[in-house]
């Protein structure tokens, strides 16, 4: 899994905050509850940056939370910022993780970096115990085609392994989970360009494509989305044991 440099980069960070992705922790706090999580859950936090959503859970929440990163610059951060919190350097898809002992896996802005999403989602389903969660908040190209392929393919940026909506539920479908849920919160993606863009930071350089050419047309743009989905448990599944 490639590290992305913009992540870690302090003007993005700065008007970003330190969740590092729109709506802060704003879709964080409604998978929570969606999933409600509380006391006694363990919850995986791929991709956990400086610690934001972990310590949010944590707090809020009142659950165990395992923080996974494998930028050691974020969370150099995030150690200094909440040290109470476990968090370890290790790679999204090849988690440091049992079978089935995970409540609820949260991968924000995540799934869209993965060199292989669909192998990851394996990943996911084999850490999660019985019923437990899925949640992914990440990028998406909203277009009116329904799938779409290849554009996203080599760019390196955020963009690099986006996909449609119907792409997405079908991998994570595929994987063996059941969605829950699926909103589009493309508007906080709108807000957070517009300040980046106003704090002089290029978007070209974040996603690495251009969003004034061809690549982005009035029909195919780049979105924002929350899913949920629970594992599905099917008879004699080995990662239940």
């Amino acid at each position: 899994m490639e590290i992305l440099e913009p992540y870690e980069s302090l003007s993005v960070r700065a008007v970003t905050g330190q969740t590092i992705r729109p709506g802060e922790l704003a879709l964080t706090r409604r998978a929570a509850d969606c999933c409600g999580l509380g006391a006694g859950d363990r919850i995986l936090d791929v991709g956990c940056g400086t610690g934001a959503t972990a310590d949010f859970l944590t707090s809020r929440y009142g659950v165990t939370v395992l923080g996974l990163d494998l930028s050691s610059v974020l969370l150099a951060d995030a150690r200094q910022q909440h040290p109470a919190l476990k968090l370890i350097r290790g790679d999204g898809m090849r988690l440091p993780v049992k079978t089935a002992r995970i409540s609820a896996v949260y991968c924000e802005c995540v799934c869209s970096l993965l060199p292989d999403a669909v192998s990851a989602m394996k990943e996911f389903h084999r850490v999660l115990e019985p019923d437990g969660h899925l949640i992914i908040a990440d990028l998406y190209w909203r277009i009116t085609d329904e799938t779409m392929s290849g554009l996203s393919a080599g760019t390196g940026g955020c963009l690099a392994g986006a996909v449609d909506r119907h792409t997405m539920l079908q991998r994570i479908e595929s994987a063996g989970f059941e969605i829950c849920l699926w909103e589009d919160h493309s508007n906080a993606l709108k807000q957070l360009a517009a300040q980046l863009v106003w704090s002089g930071v290029s978007l070209r350089a974040w996603w690495r494509i251009d969003c004034t050419s061809d690549a982005c047309r009035g029909d195919r743009r780049p979105g924002y989305c929350l899913a949920i989905a629970r594992k599905r448990v099917a008879e004699n599944d080995p990662t239940t044991g």
